[in-house]
């Protein structure tokens, strides 16, 4: 809302915040963003792979289906429809996944690659979509939620409101005890901010080595190049885990706590949306408003689709508390997602958070943000639009055979 007030108070609408202003607002994102992806692992504690797999199997399958179905839709109606019908730059097949799955964050994070790939445009729309999306997520989710209730008879009970009403609280954060805490507790927040800057560091480093091998690798072969379009944030999100590891190791992780991670990276990820949706270019959209109102049906009925079809036929247990987290996810942000869960869930009895919390840890390095989300239309750009379509079909087939075998392997397990 305060993102949306600031681009109707802004230089294209009603002129109140001068244009110098939002000049300095535009470049913020694309910093932001690596400070939101080097907190997702600082802090946390980081469990064997098999633990994951053996608590958030499914979710992991669940997730990716709808992650590589965004590509495989998206590159569908690209091919069909929007590069015969309206000329649409090959690259918004890839704008579904970066959009939905990947937010505002990602969206607005890409901007110096949509640059680079002479897709500018791209940012606009992905980032009208990332917006777009979080509504039809809320309104789908809150219709579906009750769908169910009035099919069931199922009321909340007072003890579920309370139980939800706290747990909200607790996801939120307040500015004026994190006020209180720089006052009380200023050594807390400076190990945090320096190991923040720390693990952008190291991805500068790593995205800087791999760049220059890349070079050195294909310089006598082929000019085609992929590093130097992929932008820093994944690499610090690498950086953030390896800092985390390293602390583990030598037994120094007491000294990055991970609610004031949290607080740090939705601080910047809060401003972040502010600056990226005030700062939307609205002639952009204009320009590609057929382009924009494809993109979005076809991709909320995508995942509506997976919800209703791929959801129980994949999760062995709850599968409407877990299916209906991840479409949160995919179609708003992480906290729409447990948003919706505490609306059918609030007591936890189905244990998804915990499952779906396991299953970011897997997800969140790849797609939605991740090394696939951040390179996906440096693919398009540098093999072309069928290859990519390909690679998606085949991907979303394997999770799809994943997720069915592990629901019969789990199935059976119970009945032993």
């Amino acid at each position: 809302m305060a993102g949306i007030l600031g681009l109707f108070l802004g230089p294209q609408l009603l002129g109140f915040i001068p244009k110098e202003i939002v000049a300095v607002w535009a470049g913020l994102p694309k910093h932001l963003i690596s400070i939101v992806f080097a907190g997702l692992f600082l802090g946390r504690a980081i469990p064997k792979f098999k633990d994951i797999w053996r608590m958030a199997g499914p979710q992991i399958a669940f997730g990716n289906t709808i992650a590589w179905g965004q590509y495989l839709v998206g590159s569908l109606v690209a091919l069909l429809f929007l590069i015969p019908f309206f000329g649409a730059n090959p690259k918004t097949a890839a704008l579904i996944e970066i959009s939905f799955e990947g937010g505002h964050g990602t969206a607005a994070g890409l901007a110096p690659t949509f640059e680079a790939l002479g897709f500018s445009e791209g940012t606009d729309i992905a980032l009208a979509l990332a917006t777009l999306s979080i509504f039809c997520a809320i309104i789908s989710g809150m219709i579906i939620i009750n769908l169910s209730r009035a099919k069931r008879q199922k009321k909340m009970t007072p003890e579920d409101w309370k139980a939800q009403e706290r747990a909200s609280i607790r996801s939120g954060y307040n500015l004026i005890n994190i006020g209180k805490k720089i006052s009380n507790k200023p050594q807390a927040i400076v190990t945090n901010i320096i190991g923040f800057a720390l693990a952008i560091g190291i991805g500068f480093l790593i995205l800087r080595s791999l760049i220059s091998v890349e070079g050195l690798v294909l310089g006598g072969f082929t000019n085609i190049r992929f590093f130097p379009y992929v932008p820093l944030f994944p690499l610090a999100m690498i950086g953030g885990l390896l800092l985390q590891l390293a602390l583990r190791k030598i037994n120094l992780e007491e000294y990055i706590n991970r609610r004031v991670a949290e607080i740090i990276s939705a601080l910047a990820l809060d401003i972040l949306i502010v600056s990226a949706v005030s700062t939307i270019s609205l002639k952009a959209i204009n320009n590609n408003l057929l382009v924009f109102l494809t993109l979005a049906f076809f991709g909320v009925a995508w995942i509506l689709f997976s919800f209703y079809f791929f959801a129980p036929r994949m999760f062995p247990t709850f599968w409407f508390e877990k299916g209906l987290t991840n479409i949160g996810q995919s179609m708003g942000t992480t906290a729409t997602g447990l948003m919706l869960l505490r609306q059918v869930d609030p007591g936890n009895k189905s244990k998804a958070r915990e499952s779906f919390a396991y299953k970011q840890l897997v997800f969140e390095p790849f797609m939605g943000g991740g090394i696939i989300t951040a390179t996906s239309m440096i693919l398009i750009h540098e093999f072309g639009l069928l290859p990519f379509l390909i690679i998606s079909f085949l991907a979303m087939i394997f999770w799809i055979w994943l997720g069915f075998r592990l629901k019969r392997i789990k199935t059976s397990q119970k009945r032993k």
